[in-house]
């Protein structure tokens, strides 16, 4: 049975929305193929009403590499959903600065236009996410200061924060799926269209999020109750986000079931995969996006450890199970789609970004376990978020070579501003070349590698990617001082008003 929310969890939630998106939106992780792809198609559908790219994508004008073709032209190699919540911003932004005279396709137009998007869309999905696993956690019983700690530590000690100064789909597919699963869990039958509408969007932002989206809808059909009209209601949720998506697939590739990943430039097809990117699953990759300095998540978020403890506690206590089975089967199917994928590694980029959206259900066992063995929550909790903190502040898209993106790039940068002689060199993207403290990722949201328009040193490359404080203390430690202040005095503050209604 699931606690009703008070007045005071609402003003908390809300104040912990204002905590996170301020800290979220300080940083721009600039470019990359990745972001510049969803962004380019958000352009096409605004400036040019298409969905193909080819303006974006001339010889003149290249910015990325994740694309796809079908007849005759060129698409994002991604699930429309990210883009198409981006038309939104946009399209505001489009109208002000055509009225304007502003030149769109300016560097600084089209960086300060990404970081704007993904402000609007990626940075809000997060803070949001945060926002209702806290009020998930008052729901199932938990006390204030122990959701908020777990909410917390999700927020500013996972890649949560990296992701979410980026324009990438994985924090808006985050976000809908445990959204999607908080409302079926805590209380199917009410306004079930809702959890439909929510699983939809999931699977719009990212491919592969079908497979725990039905896990969740089984599991609450499941329940006992009005199954077949729980089922339709959600079902006419799912609808109009199936039809867009089915619809974008035809109008870009031919077919309904012909999905963006078939489409794409073969330098990301494996001969004999389904799909051309799903083989076998691999141990081997397992341990490499659980516990490698590589691409290990709980090597980046040691506190997500606490998850084994709090699974144990709910199973002893009979609290929660059925969550926690469902939590699990959602974190296992996502683990398993990774060690399958040809490109596990997700090329550029700071963790095992294909799997972030099981954070928050890690997060739900650990509810259950925040108030044990505190000495040691405080010590992985503040390891997790120096880790996750120096990551967002230095570069959250560290290349795909670096072997230990923690110790043998992040803190050489944020100490030194330079790095170990012995890191090989990797002379197509120029990594080498992107040093100083903080915000090194050069490449913006015009280029395809760092460098190739603008030069070392330019005012274009250094601010490809930036923090807001570097206005003041441009390239410096001294930029962070601000958001360490905002983000420690916040959580004081909503910290007191936890206590206060315990």
């Amino acid at each position: 049975m699931s606690n009703e929310v008070t007045p005071a969890d609402r003003r908390i939630a809300g104040g912990l929305f204002v905590l996170v998106f301020v800290a979220y939106a300080w940083f721009f992780g600039g470019g990359g193929w990745n972001q510049n792809a969803a962004f380019d198609l958000t352009r096409a559908i605004v400036e040019q009403h298409t969905f193909a790219i080819d303006a974006f994508t001339a010889s003149n004008r290249i910015n990325t590499y994740d694309v796809a073709f079908h007849a005759k032209h060129v698409y994002a190699n991604k699930a429309p959903g990210l883009s198409l919540l981006g038309v939104i911003p946009y399209s505001v932004l489009y109208a002000i600065e055509r009225a304007l005279g502003v030149d769109v396709n300016s560097f600084d137009a089209m960086n300060l236009n990404l970081y704007a998007c993904g402000v609007a869309v990626c940075a809000t999905s997060g803070a949001l996410l945060i926002a209702i696993f806290f009020l998930y956690g008052r729901r199932v019983g938990i006390a204030p200061i122990r959701a908020l700690a777990v909410a917390l530590v999700l927020a500013f000690g996972t890649y949560l924060f990296a992701y979410s100064t980026l324009f990438f789909s994985h924090v808006p597919g985050a976000l809908f799926l445990f959204w999607c699963f908080a409302r079926l869990a805590l209380d199917p039958d009410r306004r079930p269209w809702i959890a439909g509408a929510l699983g939809g969007a999931a699977v719009l932002s990212n491919y592969p999020l079908l497979i725990p989206v039905v896990l969740i809808v089984v599991a609450a059909i499941a329940l006992p109750g009005t199954r077949m009209r729980r089922l339709a209601w959600i079902t006419a949720g799912a609808v109009p986000f199936a039809i867009v998506l089915l619809a974008y697939q035809t109008i870009c590739f031919g077919s309904p079931l012909r999905t963006s990943i078939e489409a794409e430039s073969s330098i990301f097809h494996t001969e004999g995969a389904i799909l051309g990117v799903l083989g076998m699953p691999k141990l081997s990759v397992l341990f490499a996006i659980t516990f490698s300095r590589f691409r290990g998540l709980f090597f980046l978020s040691p506190v997500l450890l606490f998850a084994f403890i709090g699974a144990v506690m709910m199973i002893r206590s009979r609290r929660g199970v059925r969550d926690l089975a469902l939590g699990g089967g959602v974190a296992a199917s996502l683990l398993l789609i990774n060690m399958c994928f040809n490109n596990w590694d997700g090329g550029s980029g700071i963790g095992p970004r294909y799997i972030l959206p099981i954070v928050p259900f890690l997060g739900v066992p650990m509810l259950y376990a925040s108030g044990l063995l505190r000495p040691l929550w405080i010590l992985l909790g503040a390891i997790s978020m120096l880790f996750n903190f120096a990551v967002t502040a230095v570069n959250p898209t560290p290349s795909r070579l670096i072997s230990d993106p923690i110790f043998r790039y992040t803190v050489p940068l944020l100490v030194t501003g330079g790095l170990p002689t012995d890191v090989p060199p990797h002379p197509p993207f120029a990594w080498k070349l992107m040093l100083g403290h903080v915000s090194v990722n050069r490449l913006g949201a015009d280029d395809l590698v760092p460098f190739h328009r603008h030069r070392p040193g330019s005012r274009e490359s250094e601010w490809a990617s930036f923090n807001l404080g570097e206005i003041v203390a441009p390239a410096s430690v001294l930029s962070l001082i601000p958001i360490v202040i905002w983000m420690f005095g916040g959580s004081m503050l909503l910290a007191r008003a936890a206590r206060t209604e315990d």
